[in-house]
């Protein structure tokens, strides 16, 4: 079966899917404490995983609050806890980075089978 143009591979992502879901929101103060401009990232981890996403400052966030669209960057973080996956109100840390933002498809690479 011939592909139309207008296809593409899961692996080429239109670079919206990572403007709109690669990206986090916190209060002003939080983004002045991180020592964040425009041009940095944020960093977020945890235990086991980390994620770099575009950062955008939010009046509405609670102080020492990070929120992130449900996507698969924010998923990157969910833990297992009591045999249940937990998905919000995890503890993790931040910090600023130069380092680009975590390309889809570097994200589902991690879960390709390797035969």
């Amino acid at each position: 079966m011939e592909q139309s143009k207008s296809s593409f591979s899961i692996f080429e992502t239109r670079p919206s899917l990572e403007e709109k879901l690669a990206i986090c929101f916190i209060n002003p103060k939080d983004f002045e404490k991180l020592n964040l401009v425009s041009s940095l990232q944020l960093k977020i981890s945890n235990k086991e995983k980390h994620v770099i996403v575009k950062v955008e400052k939010d009046d509405d966030v609670p102080d020492g609050t990070v929120l992130m669209p449900v996507s698969i960057w924010s998923n990157r973080l969910s833990v297992v806890q009591n045999n249940e996956i937990l998905y919000k109100n995890i503890v993790v840390n931040m910090e600023a980075t130069r380092e680009p933002i975590m390309k889809f498809k570097e994200i589902i690479q991690e879960h390709v089978v390797k035969k």
